[in-house]
């Protein structure tokens, strides 16, 4: 089943340089639960406008294609570029709009706007050469901030700041995550352009490069939970260190120097160098470490903790937003279901007005016979 789309906006254009200069127009798309980009430039609207009159000779489309200017032409004028991108929009939405919905089941109208049919959006039709580049662009730089992340991590773990290191190679993971689903599109992407020999072997070859780049900053980020791991479990090392040295200083020999401050000795409710999960230790050895939490301390914890609870607030969010609007489509369709319905009584009535004269003109053509 094919997405139901719900509005359309041309808002923006872009002007690209290859093959030669031209002007680009950012279409969104707007569905139920879900909005894409496709961008197009003026000859595909015209070839999109060419097949919809050789499939309907008859019956053209609502709205005229506006016209292309030869001299002096559009894409010097920046007025004329904003009203050919009014005039678009005015011709996609006066299809989407038409109670005549032949246009909108066309296959030409469904690969325009990129709508999937029966499957998840198909991200790698809605490249151009120059989105392509850009997205590559963007890329490279997700690559350079895991890159940055890991090396402030190095920082961090030489500081022995546990927590400020486990941000960053939860910030690192993420970002590699986004990195790798990306590759993916743009991979699939990359078969979608008509390009030459040359410069497709040339792409592949950037995007080779960067997926090695991904693998080898996938390995160290992962190799950085063992230092994590050594800086653990040098702390209560340095801490035994520490007490033998104040220990040394207290005695004299076999003699202890006298202290005024004698304190009964504190109950430790924690496991580990600084980890508390509750305020009893046997409460504490019950609980289960996860890959997350093995290394953090008590303010690494809670600010764990808050992320998680930060991250379910969004997605309730997100819910939220979802439900509203299955909300208002479910309101919608009864606006639309008591229109129908009106309409189906009206028409009732008409056949009974229309049976009640055919009656009645039956009975006088019975009398002139």
């Amino acid at each position: 089943m094919a997405e139901v789309i719900q509005s359309i906006f041309i808002q923006n254009t872009e002007v690209r340089s290859t093959p030669k200069p031209h002007t680009v127009y950012q279409i969104e798309v707007h569905a139920a639960v879900r909005t894409w980009i496709v961008w197009k430039r003026y000859s595909e609207f015209e070839k999109l406008h060419n097949q919809f009159k050789k499939i309907f000779p008859s019956n053209p489309p609502p709205v005229n294609l506006p016209g292309k200017r030869i001299f002096p032409s559009t894409f010097s004028s920046p007025e004329k570029v904003d009203e050919r991108r009014r005039g678009l929009e005015d011709y996609l939405r006066s299809i989407l709009s038409n109670r005549d919905d032949r246009w909108r089941q066309t296959d030409a109208w469904k690969e325009f706007l990129a709508i999937p049919v029966g499957r998840s959006l198909d991200t790698s039709i809605m490249y151009t050469s120059e989105s392509w580049l850009d997205e590559y662009n963007d890329m490279s730089n997700i690559a350079r901030e895991v890159r940055s992340l890991t090396n402030r991590r190095s920082t961090h773990i030489a500081r022995n700041e546990i927590s400020a290191s486990h941000n960053c190679t939860v910030q690192a993971k993420k970002l590699l995550l986004s990195l790798s689903s990306k590759l993916s599109n743009l991979d699939a992407g990359l078969g979608s352009l008509a390009l030459a020999d040359g410069e497709s072997r040339r792409r592949q070859d950037m995007l080779n490069s960067l997926r090695d780049e991904k693998d080898a900053l996938h390995r160290l980020v992962n190799s950085g939970r063992q230092d994590q791991e050594l800086v653990k479990h040098q702390q209560p090392r340095r801490s035994n260190t520490v007490h033998s040295e104040k220990a040394t200083l207290l005695t004299n020999g076999d003699h202890t120097l006298p202290t005024n401050n004698k304190q009964p000795p504190r109950r430790n409710n924690t496991i580990g160098p600084g980890r508390a999960f509750g305020a009893a230790a046997v409460a504490a050895a019950a609980a289960k470490e996860t890959e997350i939490t093995r290394g953090l301390d008590n303010e690494g914890l809670l600010q764990y903790q808050q992320e998680v609870m930060n991250d379910q607030d969004m997605q309730v969010e997100q819910f939220s937003a979802l439900l509203a609007r299955q909300k208002q489509l479910g309101l919608a369709i009864g606006d639309e279901l008591e229109v129908q319905n009106q309409i189906l009584d009206e028409l009732d009535a008409d056949v009974d007005r229309t049976g009640t004269k055919l009656k009645f003109a039956n009975k006088k053509l019975a009398t002139i016979k």
